[in-house]
């Protein structure tokens, strides 16, 4: 009998699970699908460091599902109450015929559990189809190569995805347990006809409220763009609290102070169905504040980690072609308990490796230190805002390279070759954000002293070359100077630059490598750099940062969405006696359809534009940081956060409409 009931609910108030049950399968398929990663490498062509970087991701995003299955937990147990709401008075005839509400609580659990479990299966089913689709992007990302197209399942990600559905249903059924036991027969039979309680009653509560959030909200955003993103002290975790704090206050203050504000425009208030508008949204303040400003938030960490986080993975991996220009680099750290190399090519020639067998072409790059301070060369009203925090080499001894080392790295990479007369230099930058403010100095001043020896600019323009294989820019000014100049200096680092040979075996020749050296003591380098271990890694670092972006972004958007609409489906269903009084005193069918429509467009558009503002000044921090590795293409991205909110945001938005129409349409 206890389960005919609830099978019978369930087919009654189908409708009304649907918002809910393609939300939660939506969550599975998500689940499923980022966390079968690891199980695509099966049909992929990798390299021991593209599998370590699947390794990775497949890690990474466990630890990120454990803590979106929590959040998604504890929002889809907010929407359950509205769920409960929708069947207020039916619970209370239930009540009032003898069921207790621990038999209530039963049937509510063991309902939603059949929508879970059906959200379960489906979202599986989906998620394991659209993780092969998924298995082509990432060898895309990757640049592998597929090696045959096979149809797999992930046994583990099956497991994970049903640990994750655990702890959601778990949260849901602890919660629905407490709710419905704190149920009175007398607020469910009178449901229908019952607002809730207003906290906010006066004007001046309502006024200082909201101006107490507005300085909050000021004061974050001051110290998070003063503090910056690259450093997480007391001054961030402030700035954080006092916005979660300020975005809480707003929501909590905006439906008295809004109310209050248009009753004083009475031409606006009295026009059409406003005024039973305002007083709707109004009358819920006490149960949309909350879930209002989490809604926010997360709306709020939706737009930075997809405008910001695919950015940055693109940023990580634009400069690559120039910053690889040997296929190979080898780097020695000289210092003063190690006896400094005459060449690194001769001590590998003493442990039997030829280097003409596999290279066509190397050089070695002394790199030696001055007595100039980095500070001296540039003009520091010149350097970005951003960067200045960041520049603690700027008192730092500045690098120097000889006129012959520069230009035998230069050939080595078919670029031009410069020359110097005596007494003259040369700057070698390859960090474009500094490249100004060295301009200005040379243009400015153009003289350096170096160990006594003045020397002036020899105005060939500020070179850009990469002198080793590396994975990003990170020459921040090197003078380039005569041979006789560098003799006495101090080698603080040698760096043997190479290209292969046609058909060189890369693997091969690294192993060669090792298996001699690296018993010696006498280690004729410290780090090797290859240019496909630099595609590799980025390419890799790419992927992790873009599937975590997007796993996060769209979880969380696709949470707060359907938590909006949930609501307001709820409370169409709450006023559908409302709807049709406003019919009896004469209201048109067009000018309902508007109320309502305004009406959910506002509960859609007030968290949707609070976290388009805390967006501003999020991504403008998150570009700061971002610019020290290389530029943001802010517009594109933009514009793809746009097309997803607009896509799943605003077909939320259309389906809550068009579903609240429905519900009150008179019959």
């Amino acid at each position: 009998m206890f389960c005919k009931l609830a099978l019978k609910n369930v087919r009654k108030s189908i409708r009304d699970y649907t918002v809910y049950f393609l939300t939660m399968a939506f969550g599975v398929c998500l689940f499923y699908m980022f966390n079968a990663i690891d199980s695509q490498t099966a049909m992929l062509q990798l390299t021991k460091s593209q599998y370590n970087s699947i390794k990775a991701l497949a890690q990474a995003i466990a630890y990120v599902s454990v803590f979106i299955s929590v959040v998604l937990g504890f929002l889809i147990v907010y929407a359950n109450r509205f769920l409960i709401k929708r069947r207020k008075k039916e619970l209370g005839i239930y009540m009032t015929l003898g069921m207790e509400k621990g038999k209530i609580s039963k049937m509510i659990v063991f309902e939603t559990l059949l929508i879970g479990l059906f959200a379960l299966v489906t979202g599986l089913i989906v998620g394991v189809f659209a993780s092969q689709g998924l298995s082509v992007v990432t060898a895309k990302l990757f640049e592998a190569n597929l090696k045959a197209f096979a149809f797999t399942f992930s046994i583990n990600a099956f497991y994970k995805t049903l640990l994750y559905f655990g702890i959601i249903f778990l949260i849901v059924m602890i919660f629905n347990t407490v709710s419905i036991s704190k149920l009175k027969l007398i607020d469910l039979l009178l449901a229908g006809k019952k607002n809730e309680t207003l906290k906010i009653k006066k004007l001046s509560v309502s006024v200082f409220v909201f101006f107490l959030s507005v300085i909050c909200l000021g004061i974050a955003y001051y110290l998070i763009i003063k503090n910056g993103m690259m450093q997480f002290d007391s001054m961030f975790a402030a700035s954080i609290i006092l916005g979660s704090l300020g975005t809480l206050l707003f929501f909590f203050s905006l439906s008295g102070f809004l109310l209050r504000v248009v009753q004083m425009n009475k031409g606006l208030y009295f026009k059409n169905l406003n005024m039973f508008i305002l007083r709707q949204i109004n009358s819920k303040i006490n149960t949309t504040f909350l879930s209002m400003s989490v809604i926010c938030i997360m709306l709020l960490i939706t737009i930075g980690t997809l405008s910001t986080g695919m950015g940055l993975a693109n940023v990580l991996t634009r400069n690559l072609k120039d910053t690889t220009p040997y296929d190979i680099s080898l780097m020695c750290f000289l210092n003063e308990d190690r006896p400094e190399f005459v060449s690194i090519a001769e001590n590998l020639k003493k442990e039997k490796v030829d280097l003409n067998q596999f290279f066509r072409g190397y050089t070695q790059v002394n790199e030696y230190v001055s007595d100039i301070q980095y500070k001296e060369i540039y003009d520091m009203d010149k350097i970005p805002e951003y960067y200045r925090d960041s520049l603690r080499f700027r008192e730092v001894p500045v690098t120097i390279l000889s006129i012959s080392d520069y230009n035998n790295a230069a050939v080595l990479q078919g670029k031009p070759v410069i020359t110097l007369k005596p007494g003259e230099f040369a700057v070698n930058c390859n960090i474009s954000q500094l490249v100004p403010a060295i301009e200005s100095f040379l243009n400015k001043t153009g003289k350096v002293k170096l160990n006594g020896t003045e020397l002036a600019y020899a105005k060939n323009g500020v070179q850009t070359l990469c002198v080793f294989t590396t994975s990003s820019p990170q020459d921040p000014g090197t003078l380039i100077v005569p041979d006789n100049l560098v003799k006495g200096l101090k080698v603080q680092r040698l760096e043997l630059n190479a290209q292969y040979k046609k058909g060189i075996n890369e693997q091969e020749f690294t192993q060669l490598l090792k298996s001699k050296c690296e018993s010696d003591t006498e280690w004729p380098f410290d780090e090797m750099f290859t240019k496909t271990d630099m595609y590799e890694n980025a390419s890799g670092l790419r992927t992790i940062v873009s599937y975590l972006a997007i796993y996060i972004g769209l979880v969380f958007l696709i949470t707060s969405a359907a938590v909006l609409a949930l609501q307001q489906l709820s409370e169409a269903s709450d006023n559908t006696e409302r709807y049709g009084l406003l019919r009896k005193l004469g209201a048109e069918e067009k000018m309902i359809n508007r109320a309502l429509l305004g009406q959910i467009g506002i509960y859609f558009f007030i968290p949707l534009s609070l976290a388009l503002i805390h967006s501003v000044v999020g991504i403008h921090v998150a570009n700061n940081a971002i610019m020290l590795l290389g530029h943001l293409d802010i517009l594109g991205n933009i514009l793809f956060t746009a097309a997803v909110i607009l896509l799943i945001y605003g077909g939320y938005f259309l389906a809550t409409y068009f579903g609240s129409k429905n519900m009150i349409r008179q019959k």
